[in-house]
């Protein structure tokens, strides 16, 4: 047994350098998942989850419906000013509006509300479940629909993907400004009229806050 323990040592030290370096690596290695802490002895997916939140907290509604309340009221003020796309770089369009609601949502804000114009957690994409949408699958108050087509001019292939926010009656609300238009709009629309032209696999994305923020299983990201 004693000359064992020397090879023991030796195999436990391999080991710890080996998994210091593991940790060392840049995070290309890690798998593109949401970062979602679980609770000790906390729900481990969505249904335990809704579970859960239905015994702590009786007739209140899941966190995503605030977001959705947002959405009409944004869409009321229409506070959003002139139409700049972005492409990429720092603009005002359709995706400005849909993170401006779940900022004022979530109750940090939304950026025009606050003097900035930085998003706080709209555009976080560690706060949401990405889903491929395909018919059978029910849309959610809060949920962004991102769709590779616009609804609002025939299919181009060249043309960049567009996004709404769905508010508290079902319908989607979107920001949205054609060249032949003077201003933008603010849009409300039936689900199956916003995704008519993308109909192929993968051209819905649904984008819906997590469950674990959802049903208030762990606090939100610090802004």
């Amino acid at each position: 047994m004693g000359k064992r323990i020397p090879v023991l040592v030796a195999l436990l030290a391999v080991a710890t350098v080996v998994c210091l370096r593991v940790l060392a690596q840049p995070d290309s290695w890690r798998p593109r998942l949401p970062y979602v802490p679980l609770t000790p002895h906390g729900p481990r997916d969505a249904e335990a989850a809704r579970r859960w939140f239905a015994e702590r907290y009786p007739g209140e509604k899941p966190l995503n419906h605030k977001i959705a309340a947002a959405v009409l009221e944004l869409h009321r003020r229409r506070p959003m000013g002139k139409f700049v796309l972005g492409l990429g770089a720092p603009g005002n369009d359709c995706s400005d509006f849909t993170a401006a609601c779940v900022d004022h949502g979530l109750g940090v804000g939304a950026r025009f509300d606050r003097g900035s114009a930085e998003h706080l957690l709209g555009e976080r994409m560690s706060l949401y479940e990405e889903i491929d949408w395909r018919t059978g699958v029910v849309v959610q108050p809060g949920d962004q629909v991102s769709v590779r087509h616009s609804p609002w001019y025939p299919p181009n292939d060249k043309a960049c993907w567009h996004v709404g926010i769905v508010g508290s009656d079902g319908q989607v609300y979107d920001f949205v400004k054609l060249r032949s238009w003077r201003e933008a709009r603010y849009g409300r629309h039936d689900f199956a009229w916003f995704v008519r032209h993308s109909q192929e696999p993968g051209q819905v994305i649904l984008w819906r806050l997590h469950w674990r923020y959802r049903y208030r299983v762990g606090p939100l990201p610090a802004p």
